[in-house]
């Protein structure tokens, strides 16, 4: 996926996560920002799915060496509403992780909610919940 077809296909976040379970109100121009940060990363690997011409969903990944060696972050990956369901988003996680693999990553990552749904998507795609870990956050305002 080139940097100008992901930037025309922004909507998608702001689509994907409007719904359940985020009900997160992004605007274009977030969702803009978001897609060129991510592009404009080096090392960035981006893979797409689309009907016809149309993008219909996207997963990003970003490069992240650990301990355990060179790994990909999953930073962002969003389907549109009216496709989900329909095995894309799992197609795009395998797509991307073979080419992290490809060039010589190790582990994968991401993170995202704990419980419900999606906690149950990543599991049915061979993702553990992390025991160790935990997510901190602080608004800056």
């Amino acid at each position: 996926m080139s940097r100008d077809e992901a930037l025309e296909s922004a909507d998608i976040i702001v689509q994907a996560y409007a719904r359940a379970p985020w009900h997160e109100e992004w605007c274009l121009p977030n969702a803009i920002s978001r897609i060129d940060e991510l592009t404009t990363t080096p090392m960035c690997l981006a893979v797409a799915a689309c009907d016809g011409k149309q993008t219909v969903g996207f997963a990003f990944g970003l490069p992240h060496t650990s301990v355990v060696g060179r790994g990909i972050h999953v930073a962002e990956i969003a389907i549109r509403p009216e496709h989900q369901r329909c095995g894309i988003g799992s197609r795009l996680l395998q797509q991307l992780e073979g080419e992290a693999r490809a060039m010589g990553y190790v582990h994968v990552w991401l993170v995202s909610r704990s419980s419900g749904g999606v906690a149950e998507y990543y599991r049915s795609n061979h993702y553990s919940h992390s025991e160790k870990l935990c997510v901190y956050s602080k608004q800056l305002r």
